[in-house]
């Protein structure tokens, strides 16, 4: 199973078109700055709001199940397309803010419809990689595709959360198969954690 950096999981794989989106619809959003853990929505009363991840990282989360989707590291726009979802702050982060209303405005104005485009086939690609991950045949598949998702996250994000925590909030399985299965594969040699951290895979099995 390949688990190495250089073949970046499509989840983890920053967007240049986010960047060029946020840089152009930046002067006119509301920023702040938020500390780690406070929770922000993409939708206020019944108005669909857009967030400009500035600098930081934050985590998506679906409302339906509160299951961490993909934890987004900025500078990105959030809400031009998905939102049943919330967000929370994996770290102090700052953020602008607009609706969606305002900001289709401005990419009209500005004519940045084909950079969207690009940027919603971007993310519509992205759920289909984070749906197929759930959809893994064996509890040990899913896992490890958990474990390559993190071993690529920025390592500020790594150092933040145990690997224990983001394999549960990002798939229904048991604390007891995660733990036991970590526990095997960390006897085996395969990964090494520290402290509850992911530290290194240094290879996974194709079979459990």
């Amino acid at each position: 199973m390949n688990n190495k950096k250089n073949s970046l999981p499509l989840l983890n794989k920053p967007s240049p078109y986010g960047k060029q989106l946020l840089e152009a619809l930046l002067p006119y959003g509301e920023a702040r700055r938020y500390s780690k853990g406070v929770r922000l929505e993409l939708v206020k009363g019944d108005v669909k709001l857009c967030h400009l991840l500035i600098s930081g990282s934050l985590e998506v989360h679906r409302n339906s199940d509160h299951l961490l989707i993909v934890t987004i590291p900025g500078p990105v726009v959030i809400g031009l397309g998905v939102h049943d979802a919330y967000l929370i702050m994996a770290e102090p982060c700052h953020v602008a803010t607009m609706t969606l209303e305002d900001a289709q405005r401005y990419i009209s104005e500005k004519n940045l419809w084909e950079l969207v485009t690009h940027q919603m086939m971007l993310i519509t690609n992205k759920l289909y990689t984070y749906s197929k991950q759930l959809s893994a045949p064996t509890v040990y598949e899913l896992i490890c595709n958990q474990l390559i998702e993190l071993i690529n996250e920025p390592e500020t994000i790594r150092k933040k959360i145990s690997v224990e925590r983001y394999i549960r909030e990002k798939a229904h399985v048991s604390r007891s198969s995660v733990m036991k299965i970590l526990s095997d594969l960390r006897m085996g040699g395969y990964i090494v954690i520290e402290d509850g951290r992911l530290i290194e895979i240094r290879h996974l099995p194709s079979k459990y």
